[in-house]
């Protein structure tokens, strides 16, 4: 797959409204799915942090970061047939009886906001959330639990939040699918090994 095979929903042409209503409840694991983590958002939130070189970076995934499965559809360049590989990445580790963020504090205000990762800076335009085949069935299913989406799918001509265009919402998702790629391709270069991928992943902290 490339980024230009990501076809955005019909209903997302004319772009969309969406504001975050900081309910806090996609800040909560649970159920809810990961927050992916790639080598920038780990550098960022350590820097964000004050956790400095490799060390602080260590101390940073040992306390904050886990290890999971993850797939990835990949061609090869010429091929006649792509496939789906298995391999490991990571994400934020959760706490707290209701699974909740490290960095989210009582108020359901996010701590670390300016400095938080792609995925939370993305949502809700993941490439999952806004391709035609099933982009906009997720988006309504993600609007039961989130109000800055229902919001923006059941009041659309109330102009409910900030407008994002129809080219802004493509560009989201395509970096997303970047980013995903990027790391994808530097595992296979090192035999899907995590640990040659990310030097400073303390080995004792593997969680699949």
């Amino acid at each position: 797959m490339t980024t230009g095979e990501i076809k955005l929903s019909k209903n997302l042409e004319n772009g969309k409204e969406f504001s975050c209503k900081m309910c806090g409840t996609c800040c909560r694991g649970l159920h809810e799915g990961e927050v992916y983590l790639y080598r920038d958002d780990i550098v960022r939130l350590a820097k964000h942090l004050k956790l400095k070189g490799k060390l602080g970076l260590r101390k940073f995934t040992r306390k904050y970061v886990k290890i999971i499965g993850e797939t990835f559809y990949w061609k090869e360049p010429g091929a006649k047939r792509g496939r789906n590989y298995k391999f490991k990445t990571l994400s934020f580790k959760f706490t707290g009886d209701d699974d909740h963020c490290y960095f989210l504090d009582n108020n359901n205000v996010c701590t670390v906001h300016k400095a938080r990762p792609f995925q939370c800076r993305c949502f809700p335009w993941w490439r999952m959330m806004v391709n035609s085949s099933s982009g906009w069935k997720n988006l309504i299913v993600y609007s039961k639990k989130c109000p800055g989406l229902r919001d923006s799918l059941r009041d659309s001509l109330s102009n409910k939040g900030k407008f994002y265009s129809r080219d802004e919402i493509l560009k989201w998702a395509k970096r997303e699918y970047e980013i995903e790629k990027k790391f994808f391709l530097e595992m296979k270069k090192n035999n899907f090994d995590i640990y040659r991928v990310y030097e400073f992943l303390p080995k004792n902290e593997e969680k699949i």
